[in-house]
């Protein structure tokens, strides 16, 4: 039943609506709490992450509301960091220039979005693994269908830098999926629409987003270029590794794919580049974009699934909590950055960090900003489920982007995330240290427990669940993995071939030993000879294997390419192969001969299943030879 209300009543309720709306909706501009507030959030993360520096500005309705610096560029000479200065890497925000650039041509109508990319590239095409073309559009929303290629992704100094063409031609991904159905990030994706930029223009990439969009904006302190130009490199923050207390400085990073990655900016020079999406795509009289492109550029282009982000035509959408946000983040090994866009409220925010321990921050501190500055809204009521209904989704899940065919392929068992039932009512995600709680809200999507978080999931032909997504990450998909994919058995496969390897190499020079002067009288003959060293050498080179890769093929040296001695190490399983192989030869001979021991015979045919299952391993993870 209504209540009846006073006029006075009533006009006393609507001043107090329109005040509550003013305050709220000018809260951010309110600078000296809103300076208060990132200085007290960035000066956490410095201390608690042991972050030697970072950068931050905000800018709303093209006025700058904050532009800071905190900590160190340079950490021995105490330089401070300052937001108009300080150069610090953006990583795959580089991206966001990449892909103005492809739209740029778009509204000139010289490349056209839905076009097979072969029609352009030249000196290289790609392979017609699959009936349906690539198209710039699937390089813009990552559905290219490309495995991720890792090893060169950077290089030790200049002279790792190769034209575009040259780079692409030595290193085309290979298609694993159809395009246009899962997403799954791509460097050589992004890579391949910069080559397609220059060809189609005439131009260097370089000189074309200088020419087009770095110089036109005033981004004085931005560029591509590696070695940065003399005038920017003493403006560079150094990068830092933080172990045993202390920052220890790195050298600058070289990106040979530079459009993916290799900008270098301040938060300042940022300022423009956001103000210029913000604001209908033109900025002090420069056309960044036309309003129509740009609306297209920012428009949905590819989404899993209907309760999770879309992927829009190169920005990726961060939108969380009912905050609409659109963007990139970025990371090299030393910077971890982001600019994130909140079209509603005209309003840009650009981060960075100058150290290893960064990685996440820039986006937590995203997070923090939107829970101070918006609202959140109702979370959806649970429905109500049986263990039945959850056990359908349990399982081991993997992200889809790694390589396939290089020996960085085993590192994608480690990123499985593991999903178990919790009681009846939910889900338990656990992926690396970072375990969360999910209740179902409608049939293939659950939201975290007390919070807005999405995940969703899919069905495949048979109606059984084949993958997973998280809402606020559309460039990735969860595969869900099983059987000989199964983390569990290849660490069970590994552990058994390390101890058995032990086992041989101590058991049998053990006994040798203790037999000396000794005369058997027993009907029974020893192991032949031949035997026993085929399966000592072979447990010998595969124990060197382990530890050579072990010791070799750490993520600073292979994103630089493989070493020779690392060329070598790989080289070994040939060896096993072959002994492996007489090992066999001699299972046979053994195992039907009754004059060797009963026990001898089946250890010796243990020790062989033991060598071929650590050699199907070795080749499942693509490591025989380099």
């Amino acid at each position: 039943m209504p209540i009846a209300l006073s006029p006075m009543k009533k006009i006393l309720l609507l001043s107090l609506f329109c005040l509550t709306q003013v305050g709220f909706s000018q809260s951010v501009q309110d600078t000296v709490a809103l300076r208060a507030f990132i200085d007290g959030v960035m000066k956490t993360h410095l201390r608690d992450k042991h972050i030697a520096g970072g950068t931050i500005s905000i800018v709303k309705d093209g006025k700058v509301l904050l532009a800071k610096g905190y900590g160190f560029a340079d950490d021995a000479k105490q330089t401070p960091v300052r937001a108009d200065s300080t150069l610090f890497r953006i990583g795959s925000i580089s991206k966001m220039f990449t892909w103005f650039s492809v739209m740029q041509l778009v509204s000139q109508g010289k490349l056209d979005l839905n076009a097979d990319i072969n029609t352009y590239l030249k000196g290289f095409k790609i392979p017609s693994t699959y009936p349906e073309p690539i198209t710039l559009k699937h390089l813009m929303t990552h559905t290219p269908g490309f495995e991720d290629l890792v090893i060169g992704l950077f290089a030790k100094d200049s002279t790792g830098m190769k034209p575009l063409g040259e780079i692409l031609a030595e290193q085309i991904p290979a298609r694993v999926r159809p395009p246009g159905t899962h997403a799954s990030y791509s460097n050589h994706g992004t890579g391949m629409a910069a080559y397609i930029v220059e060809q189609v223009s005439g131009m260097n990439f370089n000189d074309y987003v200088e020419k087009n969009i770095i110089n036109p904006l005033g981004m004085t302190r931005t560029s591509f270029r590696q070695p940065l130009p003399k005038a920017l490199s003493p403006l560079m923050s150094k990068g830092y590794k933080y172990q045993g207390g202390v920052f220890d400085e790195r050298d600058f990073e070289f990106v040979p794919l530079y459009p993916v990655g290799a900008a270098a900016s301040s938060a300042t020079d940022m300022v423009p580049f956001m103000r210029a999406i913000l604001e209908g795509g033109k900025l002090n009289g420069f056309t960044l974009l036309d309003s129509a492109t740009l609306a297209l550029m920012e428009s949905p282009a590819h989404q899993h699934q209907a309760s999770v982000n879309p992927m829009r035509h190169g920005f990726i959408d961060m939108s969380r909590k009912g905050v609409t946000v659109i963007g990139h983040g970025g990371d090299t090994f030393w910077f971890h950055s982001m600019m994130a866009l909140f079209p509603a409220s005209n309003m840009g925010l650009f981060i960075s960090f100058n150290t290893n321990t960064g990685g996440g921050t820039a986006s937590a501190v995203m997070d923090e900003f939107i829970d101070r500055y918006f609202a959140e809204g109702n979370l959806i009521t649970p429905l109500n489920v049986n263990k039945e209904f959850l056990d359908r989704f349990t399982g081991k899940y993997r992200v889809n982007r790694y390589a396939f065919h290089d020996m960085t392929t085993v590192a994608s068992m480690f990123n499985d995330a593991s999903v178990t039932r919790e009681d009846s009512t939910g889900l338990r995600v656990a992926a690396g240290e970072n375990v969360r709680s999910f209740v179902p809200i409608d049939s293939l999507t659950f939201r975290e427990r007390n919070k807005s978080g999405i995940i969703a999931f899919r069905k495949n032909d048979k109606g059984a669940i084949s993958a997973m997504y998280y809402g606020a990450v559309p460039i990735i998909a969860f595969d869900k993995v099983s059987g000989l994919q199964s983390a569990d058995l290849h660490i069970m496969i590994f552990v058994v071939a390390i101890v058995t390897g032990i086992v041989v190499l101590v058991f049998w020079p053990f006994v040798a030993l203790s037999r000396l002067g000794y005369t058997s009288h027993r009907m029974t003959k020893p192991m032949p000879f031949a035997a026993r060293f085929a399966a000592w050498t072979n447990f010998l080179f595969l124990i060197i294997f382990y530890c050579g890769v072990a010791m070799l093929a750490n993520e600073d040296t292979i994103i630089n390419g493989l070493p020779s001695s690392l060329k070598v190490i790989l080289c070994i399983p040939f060896v096993n192969i072959a002994l492996t192989l007489w090992m066999l030869v001699w299972m046979f001979r053994v195992v039907t001969v009754k004059y060797h021991r009963a026990a001898s015979r089946l250890y010796y045919f243990f020790i062989v299943v033991v060598a071929l299952a650590a050699l199907w391993q070795l080749y499942f993870w693509n490591l025989i030879g380099p």
